[in-house]
């Protein structure tokens, strides 16, 4: 049904847990599985940003070394896997990693999107917002979201 599937991973226990999924359908499937991280630079040019006595330029190296990471993780499960994965990194310094996603899902002509959420709403949601929301609400595609394990009360 899927021949190409795109798997947005960000490290977070939401995006491991879809990115398990992602693997499980490409298998299933006999799909090709591309696996992108956004690198989101727009952060430092937030209003707040100059005020907060951050080296942006030491925080930029940061983040690219913490998505070679997730990125070389995440291949590496594919391999133990035995599916057959490509990886693209991906950058926005415009605060829209969703775009980004979009962007590369339809380059690539991913006919799935696969990736975690937070599940936050209230003051959470309107504060941090949602890519995946964003994600869900422009995709010309079908978007597979995976929330988060209930914790037990």
């Amino acid at each position: 049904m899927y021949q190409h599937i795109l798997v947005a991973v960000d490290g977070s226990e939401p995006s491991k847990r879809a990115y398990a999924e992602a693997l499980s359908l490409a298998a299933d499937q006999h799909a090709a599985l591309r696996v992108a991280h956004v690198i989101d630079l727009g952060v430092g040019l937030a209003p707040w940003a100059e005020m907060a006595f951050v080296n942006w330029e030491s925080a930029e190296t940061a983040l690219r070394k913490a998505g070679a990471a997730i990125i070389e993780d995440a291949m590496a499960e594919a391999g133990r896997a035995g599916v057959e994965a490509r990886s693209v990194t991906l950058e926005t310094d415009v605060d829209d990693p969703a775009g980004e996603i979009l962007a590369e899902s339809t380059q690539w002509g991913a006919d799935l999107i696969v990736m975690g959420t937070h599940g936050r709403h209230g003051l959470a949601h309107l504060i941090l917002g949602s890519v995946a929301e964003g994600v869900v609400r422009r995709a010309g595609v079908p978007v597979l979201l995976v929330r988060p394990v209930a914790k037990s009360k």
